[in-house]
């Protein structure tokens, strides 16, 4: 127990201080990359939107930052002899690194907890911040012209232009079918908030494919036609509620940049979909095991790094190339491994966890030899 101590005391401080330095790191490079669209920018505004990037930015960097206390800690312990102390007191070296893999475990969970309630959330957030207040006052949905947005049950948004000064869509078209009857919502304007699109100066029709067959040889060719092609109603103004909300709209659509937007329990779900086109499902698949692999990253390379830095981190300055190089490599086999599943060329489970494997086996066999 007073080796347990020993170590957490020395790897608490470090841990936290890693945080603290790689998630400014990390930051700076979120507003270096979009400083040339940052300029004239309040500085409170920019400093919101960097703020939604923490939670998924700690995801990340808690692997990197664990590698580093590892290395740096067990680096210490090898430079002053330690290992060999351990060895010959009958103490294997894998016991040494228990506390660090308690770390590792808590980091996990909370990586967990990160990407089930905060993550998805605040990833919309930075889109929409982007879009809607950094580079527009209110007009992120300029983005969306001209694409076919899902809004759920079916039903689909279109619209042809955008209205700057009155922040609304124009020439709006909502389309849905059902069987072979489809039904076609015109609007002259449109004002999506939350979850409910206004539309004004709308037209509903209904079109049933079923009846088109009958127009050839149709007897009375005008009664054929009004049964295929149906004006049902149209008016000033008319809601139409839509299972996606405005803000996801812009965070998924406004450019192909993607950030994660589901949980890992709406990954899931996805994933267990049976009506989910067989390429969707494999895309949920690889998003569900990624979502996973990556948290639990701080408990596989816990071993692998203790045991690098007992062995070859004997200087601060070879500790942290080492930590960085073990980052580096975990980093490369994870995206390697989604960029294989990516194009099909692995199960979308062995594509996630391929990384986690690999450095798993690895750690043991250090440890253990």
């Amino acid at each position: 127990m007073t080796l347990y101590r020993h170590i957490l005391k020395e790897s608490l401080p470090l841990l936290l201080l890693s945080l603290l330095f790689l998630t400014a790191v990390y930051l700076f490079g979120f507003f270096y990359a979009g400083a040339r669209w940052l300029e004239g920018v309040p500085l409170l505004k920019v400093l919101r939107w960097l703020s939604y990037h923490v939670p998924g930015v700690l995801v990340q960097v808690f692997p990197i930052a664990l590698v580093t206390t590892t290395v740096l800690v067990f680096g210490r312990l090898s430079a002053e002899g330690a290992q060999f102390a351990l060895l010959s007191g009958g103490v294997p070296l894998y016991r040494a690194a228990l506390p660090l893999l308690g770390v590792g475990a808590v980091l996990s969970g909370a990586a967990l907890y990160l990407q089930e309630f905060l993550v998805p959330h605040y990833n919309e957030r930075v889109r929409v911040a982007w879009w809607d207040e950094i580079h527009t006052e209110g007009a992120g949905l300029h983005r969306l012209v001209g694409l076919q947005v899902p809004i759920g049950k079916g039903k689909t948004l279109y619209f042809e232009a955008f209205d700057w000064e009155k922040k609304a869509m124009e020439r709006v078209r909502i389309s849905a079918f059902q069987g072979e009857e489809a039904t076609f919502l015109f609007a002259e304007r449109g004002y999506w908030e939350g979850k409910v699109i206004t539309l004004e100066g709308y037209r509903l029709y209904r079109v049933d494919f079923r009846a088109v067959p009958g127009l050839e040889g149709a007897k009375d060719l005008l009664a054929q036609v009004r049964r295929v092609f149906r004006a049902v109603s149209q008016g000033e103004v008319l809601e139409v509620e839509s299972d996606l909300s405005r803000a996801r709209a812009i965070a998924d659509y406004a450019d192909t940049f993607s950030f994660g937007q589901d949980s890992l329990s709406e990954a899931y779900r996805k994933m267990q979909n049976p009506f989910l086109a067989p390429l969707e499902r494999f895309r949920a698949r690889l998003e569900f095991h990624s979502k996973l692999a990556l948290p639990l990253a701080n408990l596989v390379l816990v071993l692998l790094a203790a045991a690098m830095a007992l062995r070859y981190g004997r200087s601060t300055g070879l500790a942290l190339g080492l930590s960085v190089l073990l980052a580096l490599g975990y980093y490369g086999a994870f995206f390697l491994g989604r960029s294989l599943a990516g194009i099909g060329a692995l199960p979308p489970e062995l594509g996630a966890w391929g990384a986690d494997l690999l450095f798993l086996l690895l750690g043991l066999r250090a440890l253990l030899r």
